[in-house]
């Protein structure tokens, strides 16, 4: 059998993620999105609302 040269290396670098203004705000309209579409749905398609 042939020997095995396996060399590990532990660096535990960790890297720091430099999120942009424009991803954030993507990020807060998407958690806001998720109670307002069903929210905006009711009041816009329901019989009461007039439309």
């Amino acid at each position: 059998m042939a020997d095995l040269n396996v060399q590990r290396t532990t660096t535990h670098e960790v890297v720091e993620e430099d999120y942009e203004n424009w991803e954030i705000a993507l990020w807060l309209l998407g958690i806001l999105a998720i109670p307002g579409v069903p929210i905006i749905m009711v009041v816009l398609l329901t019989p009461w609302s007039g439309l």
